[in-house]
């Protein structure tokens, strides 16, 4: 359901329902920040930054206003800042706050959930230490977008939830996300990453609102907010006239040096025009009383006094030193007799009580935003009797109505809004392929993307060369990103870091290291999770970073004879049917790419102490693999038989042809191609 406030922090917002995991998502802001990204990814997910890392996932796809440093790929496992086209979005500043997540079971496909966030703040560790914000949130589980009859209440949710899915198929389009939604050019690899994103965009196909209605969340797509004001107010609050309006916002219009402040007064007049507001209402500014911009100045703070308008403080707690950063606007009816916020009704979001934030389009040079205006049922204006269920407005709302401010010096002007500067621009390839050889690694542009001209970094910042086939060789281990840039640029800033995705689907992740069979088994048995092997936050150096699984003891790296190797290998393909079997087949493609890469690591890995010096690079095989050889057995050809194989994986179909692909794969890695399987051997009695 949907709830105005509540007492959690904009990270315990990530949090999964019950007997589900975090899937995929989308947020929005001005500004994020590492330390903030890596907590809410971890409380989505709920696994730490080193299974993240392994994982290569890409769960939350980030979008900021490209004055923004860029978050480099790897630095928060998970988290993907995706890149503006270009420097000519269709507005002035990227400022909406809006997140649109999705919740699954890791065993059962149908139960899924989807959530809709708004707030005030941006995705900072500064909002939650240092700021005052509001958060708006709506859940939806699957059985209530399927409901066939849903009630009133229901269908509300629907159609706010469906404007937030539209609002994000739009904003998609000015960034560079074609990693996370695929196409038809896309490999394996890259389907891999983008699954989950593909199924968030079926759950939120789902969404069918009824003609005509009308959603709470607002955006400023076409139309500023003003000019939506009006008729949501009455849509969903009613037609009355109120006798009180409270603006609150952080940051206020500056440059005015006479009248009434001008976004404020452009709103009270709107209502006013539109009769929701009486002539001769109360009008009362929430602000903090430094950098309150116009507010300070002389001649408009006379006329507000004249005006007979209130300045408040916003509440805090005693010793709180948090700013007031919420934009909010509340309107109601007090009557003499009553505590009751009669027909009240109230505007929370991302949008300043400035011209660009509240009144122009950003066509017309405003920003994007976003918010919800909606009915405020059930308030009082002031603290009620223990048995009484009204909520104090208060308690919502950070608004102290007994600090006034009743004099111009206790008002400073502040600072304006900084000079901001483009940092962070699409490069003309979203990511770049991973290439391992023999002898000698690469590093590729994905089919359908057109490198012509483009400059990729090496590891001494030196311009690499392309090779007839069009690949780059890459000295050194496999990296998480790559610095590029285009051929006209040559200073650091222009660079721009972009992912390196493997064959395993993994994004920015950390390079494999070899496995023993109980490592292999757990990664198989936690699916589509990997267990954590430790902490590793406080390392900057991602690709550097140790195994953390613990090391194979020095009797498992002795070769075991064969017999033992058979039943350790059965051991083995049991752990892998009887998870296979049960794997959901929209996480088939990942559970063969999963599976690929764990029986590699138990076979042949390139040898980690020679990376960089290619002319004598080798590979180890595994134990176990080396124990198998000549015994000259094929133990991984029975996982295409149908009693290892979930239902709907028949022979002809797409999902057999990845198992069989990632087998087949295998099975060259551990050099058992031309071997019979072991289905075969045993029953002839080896």
């Amino acid at each position: 359901m949907a709830v105005p406030h509540l007492p959690l922090s904009l990270v315990e917002h990530a949090a999964p329902p019950t007997d589900m995991t975090g899937h995929a998502g989308w947020i929005c802001g001005f500004s994020a920040d590492a330390d903030f990204m890596e907590a809410f990814v971890e409380r989505f997910t709920g696994q730490g930054r080193s299974a993240r890392a392994e994982l290569g996932r890409t769960f939350i796809g980030l979008c900021l206003d490209r004055s923004q440093a860029q978050i480099p790929p790897g630095e928060v496992p998970g988290v993907l800042h995706l890149p503006a086209r270009n420097n000519a979005p269709p507005y002035r500043l990227m400022h909406a706050k809006v997140a649109l997540l999705a919740f699954r079971s890791p065993t059962d496909e149908s139960k899924w959930a989807l959530r809709l966030l708004v707030t005030t703040g941006n995705w900072t560790r500064q909002t939650t230490e240092d700021s005052i914000d509001l958060i708006w949130r709506l859940d939806l589980a699957a059985e209530d977008i399927l409901a066939r009859e849903p009630d009133d209440a229901l269908e509300q949710l629907r159609t706010d939830m469906a404007a937030a899915r539209d609002f994000w198929r739009w904003l998609r389009l000015q960034y560079q996300c074609r990693l996370l939604e695929g196409d038809a050019e896309a490999g394996k690899a890259q389907k891999t990453q983008s699954a989950a994103f593909a199924e968030l965009e079926r759950w939120t196909n789902q969404l069918k609102p009824r003609p005509n209605s009308t959603p709470r969340f607002i955006d400023t797509r076409q139309q500023a907010l003003i000019a939506q004001l009006v008729s949501r107010v009455k849509t969903h609050a009613g037609s009355q006239r109120r006798n009180n309006l409270v603006l609150g916002s952080g940051f206020w219009e500056g440059g005015q040096t006479a009248g009434l402040p001008v976004v404020p007064q452009a709103i009270a007049n709107a209502l006013i025009d539109a009769s929701l507001l009486s002539r001769s209402a109360k009008i009362t500014l929430v602000v903090e009383s430094d950098k309150c911009a116009a507010l300070a100045d002389e001649q408009v703070f006379k006329r507000m006094r004249k005006a007979s308008w209130s300045l408040l403080r916003p509440l805090k707690t005693d010793g709180d030193m948090r700013r007031l950063h919420a934009k909010f606007l509340f309107s109601a009816n007090r009557h003499a007799d009553g505590r009751r916020c009669a027909s009240a009704w109230v505007y929370l979001g991302s949008g300043n009580l400035t011209p660009a934030g509240f009144l122009a389009a950003p066509r017309y040079d405003g920003n994007l935003e976003a918010g919800v205006i909606m009915a405020a049922d059930g308030l009082s204006w002031e603290p009620a009797g223990t048995k009484s269920r009204l909520v104090p407005v208060g308690d919502l709302l950070p608004v102290d109505w007994d600090a006034h401010i009743t004099d111009l010096s206790m008002l400073t002007a502040g600072d304006g809004p900084p000079e901001r500067d483009t940092r962070f621009i699409a490069a003309p390839v979203s990511h770049l392929v991973w290439i391992p050889g023999e002898t000698v690694d690469f590093l590729a542009v994905p089919q359908g993307e057109d490198a012509t001209g483009l400059v990729i970094l090496g590891t001494s910042n030196e311009a690499l060369t392309q090779n007839a086939s069009g690949q780059f060789l890459w000295s050194g281990e496999q990296p998480v990103h790559v610095g590029v840039r285009r051929p006209d640029q040559n200073d650091d800033a222009s660079t721009v870091l972009v992912p390196v995705l493997d064959g395993y689907g993994r994004l920015a992740a950390r390079p494999l290291e070899p496995i023993d069979l109980e490592q292999a088994i757990e990664l198989l048995d936690c699916f589509p999770a990997v267990p954590d092997g430790g902490d590793t936050e406080d390392d900057e150096d991602l690709p550097a970073l140790p195994n953390t699984r613990k090391p194979p003891s020095a009797a498992r790296r002795l070769a075991p004879d064969g017999h033992y190797a058979i039943r350790r290998t059965m051991q083995l393909i049991e752990a892998i049917a009887e998870r296979q079997t049960m794997v959901p087949q929209s996480d088939w493609i990942s559970w063969t790419q999963r599976l690929q890469c764990v029986l590699t690591q138990l076979g042949r890995m390139p040898e980690r102490g020679n990376v960089g010096r290619h002319h004598d690079k080798e590979a180890t095989r595994g134990a176990l693999v080396e124990a198998l050889l000549p015994l000259k057995i094929n133990p991984l050809s029975c996982l295409r038989e149908p009693p290892f194989l979930p239902d709907y994986v028949k022979r002809g179909s797409t999902e057999f042809s990845a198992i069989h692909e990632a087998l087949s794969a295998a099975e060259a890695n551990w050099e058992v191609t031309k071997f019979d399987g072991l289905e075969r051997k045993v029953s002839d009695g080896c």
